[in-house]
């Protein structure tokens, strides 16, 4: 991380760096600014690859609590760019509250407000079994085990399958999108009757592809052949299940 101003003003001179989900960024203090009244650093995050999702991030953190307390970011996703900030106001740190200030009664949620459904489950059946959403059916390969399934209900809808190989650094990650992704980046990779698209950033490869409205993504640290095996089984058996529907 960079070293801030010790005198409260001007630039520190010095960048650092640090981890960022799915690999490293430069961190740079662009000396300091007011915030809605404090005094806060300011941070400029930039990824050092390409392939990172992130492509650019400022952090206002408060000067005394090093709290961030204005955040700008720049990403993509599944092809998209995306901007947005995010400013805290009236800020206070420490206060005291009423143990039920953020309970609400059943009265006080808005009717237009929007419920997000968040779970987990004990396996890929009981995930199958409770939501009404497509559940991928994948083939993993000898020594790795069931770790986890998990669905959310929006932005975007998703279900996801984790798989990892005790006793070493390799996961699978089986997923399923309720979005369709334009993202054509990456080497394209026959899945089936569908073509993908594979890329690797960071260790980790991806593979993607769309089908019947929905993106599939099988990723994880293996090599590239175990991940296309297990992204055609995947397919495979989409395939035979809308087969034997006609």
């Amino acid at each position: 991380m960079p070293r801030v101003p010790v005198d409260g003003g001007g630039d520190s001179g010095e960048n650092g760096s640090t981890s960022y989900r799915e690999g490293n960024v430069t961190v740079a203090c662009a000396g300091t600014e007011t915030v809605d009244g404090r005094q806060t650093y300011r941070l400029e995050v930039t990824p050092t690859s390409t392939a990172m999702s992130l492509r650019s991030q400022t952090l206002w953190l408060d000067a005394e609590y090093l709290y961030p307390i204005k955040q700008h970011t720049e990403f993509t996703a599944h092809g998209d760019r995306y901007e947005y900030t995010v400013t805290y106001r009236n800020v206070t740190f420490n206060p005291t509250l009423e143990p039920d200030i953020f309970r609400l009664g059943p009265d006080e949620v808005p009717e237009s407000a929007r419920r997000v459904q968040s779970e987990s489950y004990e396996s890929a059946a009981a995930m199958a079994e409770a939501i009404t959403f497509p559940v991928p059916e994948p083939t993993v390969p000898e020594g790795f085990e069931f770790e986890s399934a998990s669905y959310r209900s929006t932005d975007p809808e998703f279900a996801a399958l984790r798989y990892e190989r005790p006793n070493a650094e390799a996961d699978i990650t089986v997923s399923v999108f309720g979005t369709v992704s334009n993202d054509t980046s990456g080497t394209p990779v026959q899945i089936g009757p569908h073509e993908a698209r594979r890329v690797r950033s960071n260790g980790t490869t991806a593979i993607e592809w769309v089908a019947d409205g929905y993106t599939y993504r099988v990723s994880g640290r293996v090599d590239a052949d175990t991940l296309v095996r297990v992204a055609r089984s995947v397919a495979d058996r989409r395939t035979a299940r809308d087969f034997d529907r006609v």
